[in-house]
């Protein structure tokens, strides 16, 4: 039966056309009108037709149940792919798809027979779940943002009420205070000095640099510049690391009042919070002007106006813009780009800030000579330098250790800008007070009496020793944040600056009571020279070489030595003579006399006596508990009998206490206990090796009873050394002692309440100070003059030695050294308990002649 022709009336554009050859006879097709090119589906039963639904126009094709094949057109071949079939525009044009049910799987075996069956359209589960979980997390975050805008937005409104209190912190100046050992302030480490200039006392460049630089769109943002962080947030991506930061200047500002520099979503919180907060209640104006007179330019100058005076000493509007530059390139990091501390770091940022002016278009006449030239006139000063480089302090080494130790307690943390720490010190400030006076005093005194002079040694500008002490001085300034400039040690107003160095020890606790580092503290004159130098210390060693022989028994108290003449002969036939201070020799005396008359002789017999093995194993618990320190520093020769090995004078001071605290070393220390201005407590006195000493808290070095046997042969040598012209009166134990060329002068004398240790001399090794610079005149009387002016204003409790408990007292014969008889002439010595002496002696002194005591005197 052939199809009918049917007419087909558009419901959309209302025109009639005639429906396209063949005409289906049954099924259900989707039909594009010929004229206005819309769709409806029509229903076919035994060829007629009726319209089941109206398609709109912008459906989604793609998501309609149809499927397609190819209606034959007379004239056309069905095997076409490439065409659709040709149609007169007057006529419709069936799309090319017929509706199946989704579970049909079987294809038509029939190419043109339709399937009757009505198709269910099913939503697609997976899609339905993407749509509700993406809505779910959509209303989750909207809620949360929501809240944490509102609560963000309460706690700007709370701290907007707070700025005023805010803003009045930041003119409190709170000190770090240093204590002594009964709470007086000793010194103080000021948080900061400020500056207090208005806007318009700073120069408009000046401005306009530091904002181009930190906050180019400061007065158009409301206080977080969002388009500076995505940049930076995408930059620090790309490079996987910190690399850009987005901090505007009333953040910056935020950041100075909160004080708290850690790198947290809490801070930065609260630092947004405040930032909203000043720019609601402050002017921009004035927001910019106080955060140029707070914002930390390294080297305890805060503000710009600081900043100024402390590296050009100009007057703001002095300035050039070059030096302009210099300061604004600082506030990002002070310490990294400071022009004193780091010129390379500071002149690498100094040089991107011009490329990126120049990128800019702005301040295109900046002079790079000019900026060269700023480092070469900044190279002169010392890195260490601080705006407070003026100020009095009783105690300027003390406060440097201190400053020198809180650096490295917090890190990257400014003290100067946090301030406000309690430093709780051993020292005891009125004996501290009274040192430096003395030593200028003493020091001028001997000068111009011509007790001390400078005399150049060498003439040779670089010997071994000028190289080694280069060297060393270099080490040391690297170690201690020290410059040392060499240059300085050659300048006219050096040439007569002669240096003392001085600490005192309480023996039973290893607590520092006073100490003097050199002459008076500033930028050029920075080095502890009681902790930080190492010196020969000459003959003041007899008395640590005399306790390790006793204690090993090598020798006892009472024995007879013979002080002539002594010849070594080296590898490469070098020969060795030792000499005795004067050149003289007295033949056969006991141990006490060559203690006290300090004889070089005697000193190198002993050394024979301990040996090589003796020497080491005692001068390792004195000096080197530490492996790498001793393999560092000793040096095991015969030499060293003599005092050639290099102690500073807080180890001297501190071997010392071991002779009045029964043979016990306990670890110098300074500081007790540090506190932030919360009153927590950093550092507590345990430990910590303070001084970097490397020695274990407490060590036994020699026995109790050697300790007594030491204090007695030291009493006579202490009051035969020069402390008497000091005007000291008191009992005592110690030791002089000086160098070849009288490069040192040492005496290291102590009481059962005080170890005390006095080094003179000239820094650098190529001056000596002549003749008369010997420990016995030149440090004896000053460590007189110390104690003598400690005990008058009655500063520390004065003790006595007390009566020997551990050694045993003989009576031993004066011409044998053996244990006497009744005939001997005798003295009493003290000795070690399982060390007697020889004896008994039994040599017949009735017809002994003094004539043979002159005639071995007059052999040497």
């Amino acid at each position: 039966m052939s199809a009918p022709s049917l007419k087909y009336l558009c419901p959309h554009c209302q025109k009639a056309s005639r429906l396209p050859d063949p005409t289906p006879k049954e099924g259900k097709f989707q039909l594009t009108c010929a004229h206005c090119s819309e769709k409806v589906v029509l229903q076919f039963i035994d060829y007629r037709f009726e319209i089941v639904q109206v398609l709109p126009s912008a459906i989604d094709e793609s998501k309609q149940s149809y499927q397609s094949f190819k209606i034959p057109v007379p004239g056309i071949s069905a095997q076409s792919k490439e065409n659709f079939p040709s149609r007169s525009p007057s006529k419709p044009f069936f799309e090319k798809k017929i509706i199946w049910e989704k579970e049909s799987k079987k294809p038509n075996p029939k190419p043109f027979a339709f399937s009757k069956r009505i198709p269910v359209l099913k939503k697609d589960p997976g899609k339905f779940s993407y749509w509700k979980v993406g809505f779910t997390i959509t209303s989750i975050t909207l809620f949360l943002f929501i809240v944490s805008f509102s609560y963000f937005v309460a706690g700007v409104l709370v701290t907007k009420k707070e700025v005023p209190l805010y803003l009045e912190s930041l003119s409190k100046n709170i000190p770090t205070k240093i204590l002594d050992r009964n709470g007086q302030v000793v010194s103080e480490i000021f948080q900061k000095r400020t500056s207090t200039l208005h806007l318009q006392d700073y120069p408009e460049d000046m401005i306009s640099i530091l904002l181009n630089i930190e906050d180019q769109k400061f007065f158009f943002h409301g206080g977080i510049d969002y388009s500076a962080i995505l940049r930076a947030f995408f930059k620090n991506i790309v490079n996987l690391s910190y690399k850009q930061g987005a901090s505007t200047i009333t953040q910056q500002l935020a950041r100075i009042i909160l004080d708290d520099r850690r790198k947290s979503l809490n801070r930065k919180w609260r630092e947004a919070q405040l930032a909203f907060a000043l720019e609601s209640v402050l002017t921009k104006e004035q927001i910019l002007e106080t955060y140029m007179n707070h914002v930390y330019l390294g080297h305890g100058a805060f503000g710009f106006g600081e900043g100024i005076k402390f590296y050009f000493q100009k007057n703001p509007m002095e300035l050039s813009k070059e030096e302009m530059v210099l300061l604004a390139s600082l506030p990002s990091a002070p310490n990294k780009y400071s022009p004193l501390k780091n010129p390379e770091d500071s002149y690498t940022r100094v040089r991107a800030i011009l490329n990126m002016f120049r990128n800019r278009g702005i301040y295109p006449n900046l002079d790079r000579d000019k900026l060269i030239g700023l480092y070469h006139n900044l190279s002169t000063r010392s890195p260490n330098e601080t705006v407070f480089g003026s100020r009095h302090d009783i105690a300027p080494y003390v406060t440097e250790h201190v400053r020198s130790v809180l650096s490295s307690l917090e890190g990257e943390k400014n003290i100067y800008e946090s301030g406000g720490y309690t430093v709780e010190t051993t020292l005891d400030r009125n004996a501290q007070e009274v040192i430096g006076p003395i030593v200028r005093e003493y020091l001028a005194k001997n000068k111009r009496s011509g007790k001390i002079q400078k005399r150049r040694i060498r003439l040779k500008p670089e010997s071994p020793l000028d190289l080694a002490f280069r060297q060393k001085m270099e080490e040391v300034s690297l170690l201690n944040e020290f410059v040392w400039n060499p240059d300085q040690l050659e300048s006219d107003k050096d040439q007569s600056i002669v240096q003392a160095a001085i600490v005192g020890i309480q023996p039973n606790t290893g607590q520092v009571l006073f100490l003097h580092g050199g002459d008076e503290f500033n930028s050029q004159n920075q080095f502890n020279r009681a902790t930080q130098m190492r010196r020969q210390t000459g003959s003041s060693i007899k008395a640590v070489l005399y306790a390790s022989a006793i204690d090993s028994g090598s020798i006892h108290a009472g024995m007879k030595i013979l002080d002539a003449p002594l010849y070594y002969r080296g590898g490469g036939g070098k020969e060795w003579a030792p000499e005795n201070l004067g050149g003289s020799f007295d033949g056969e005396i006991s141990l006490r006399t060559a203690l006290v008359k300090s004889k070089n002789t005697a000193a190198v017999q002993v050394a024979e006596r301990l040996g090589s093995a003796g020497i080491e194993k005692y001068f390792t618990k004195f000096f080197f508990p530490n492996d790498a320190e001793k393999k560092n520093r000793y040096r095991g020769d015969l030499s060293l009998a003599l005092g050639t090995l290099e102690i500073s004078p807080l180890e001297m001071a501190s071997a010392f206490t071991s002779f009045v605290n029964q043979g016990n070393v306990k670890r110098p220390y300074l500081i007790q206990r540090i506190k932030n201005a919360k009153g927590n407590v950093l550092y507590e006195v345990g430990a910590s090796d303070e001084f970097k000493l490397k020695l274990p808290e407490e060590r036994q070095v020699i026995r109790p009873d050697t300790a007594e046997v030491m204090v007695s042969l030291l009493r006579d040598s202490g009051r035969a050394s020069g402390v008497r012209n000091g005007g000291y009166t008191g009992d005592l134990i110690g030791k002089t002692g000086t160098t070849n060329d009288y490069k040192d002068a040492w005496f290291v004398g102590a009481r059962p309440d005080l170890s005390l240790a006095v080094w003179v001399g000239y820094d650098n090794p190529k001056f000596g100070m002549g003749p008369s610079g010997l420990g016995g005149a030149v440090a004896a009387p000053l460590w007189g003059e110390i104690l003598t002016t400690i005990d008058k204003k009655s500063i520390l409790p004065k003790t006595q030695f007390s009566l020997p408990v551990y050694a045993k007292a003989y009576k031993i014969c004066t011409l044998t050294g053996k244990q006497a008889s009744p005939t001997c002439p005798s003295t009493q010595e003290l000795y070690l308990s399982d060390y007697p002496p020889e004896g008994p002696c039994n040599d017949d002194h009735k017809s002994t002649s003094s004539d043979h005591k002159d005639l071995m005197k007059g052999l040497y």
